[in-house]
């Protein structure tokens, strides 16, 4: 078994998957990073989270509705849609056709806010890219996180908000940090247990999507 490891998942025409780990002394490790097209967003998630273990998922409800409750499916006791909301972060049950699914609600600037400060904190690991299109891939990561970044958007209760630019896997991060919090709250984390199971890499891929090396 692998150390605790949770997903997040950014949706649009072009998702961004990124799975971090719970290691040893609280180090931060990024294991895996992707970019599928929504049309195949779940099937990648199911290789994904058997390959790579992943006990908890948090995926942005919209506006891919579908292909978001399909994914949480795939793991149903460590998964939860996310929506923006004002106020208090919140976890609620909701029943959608006789299928009950977990909704987090968090305010987007709260939610990567969390990423933020962990990053500010240190003891973060990445992935080493043992190929071109692995260092492109994870270029893109670390460009896209670069773009968290707030400006002053005049007075109110935040007068200092994150950008609107691209910043996919920044969210995807976020989602992944989430989860994790999320699922330690309730207590359901699996003991660590040392060892590592990489996915699959007969598993096809599509442009940069790649298979990250563990350090």
């Amino acid at each position: 078994m692998s150390a605790p490891r949770f997903c997040g998942i950014d949706t649009g025409e072009r998702c961004a998957v990124a799975v971090r780990e719970r290691a040893e002394g609280g180090a931060v490790r990024w294991v895996y990073f992707e970019a599928p097209p929504i049309e195949r967003l779940v099937e990648r998630c199911g290789r994904i989270f058997d390959r790579l273990g992943v006990e908890g998922m948090v995926i942005d409800g919209g506006p891919h509705t579908q292909a978001a409750r399909a994914a949480h499916d795939l793991l149903p006791d460590g998964a939860f849609l996310w929506r923006h909301t004002e106020g208090e972060m919140g976890v609620k049950e909701v029943s959608f056709l006789g299928v009950p699914r977990r909704h987090v609600r968090l305010n987007r600037e709260e939610l990567l806010d969390l990423l933020v400060e962990e990053f500010h904190a240190g003891s973060v690991r990445w992935p080493r890219p043992r190929s071109e299109a692995e260092e492109t891939l994870l270029a893109a990561v670390e460009s896209q996180l670069m773009n968290l970044r707030k400006s002053r958007r005049g007075p109110g209760e935040r007068p200092f908000l994150y950008e609107r630019n691209e910043n996919h896997f920044g969210f995807a991060c976020a989602f992944a940090k989430l989860a994790e919090e999320l699922l330690e709250r309730e207590g359901s984390l699996a003991p660590h247990a040392g060892g590592t199971l990489l996915p699959d890499p007969r598993g096809g891929s599509d442009g940069a999507r790649r298979i990250f090396r563990r350090e």
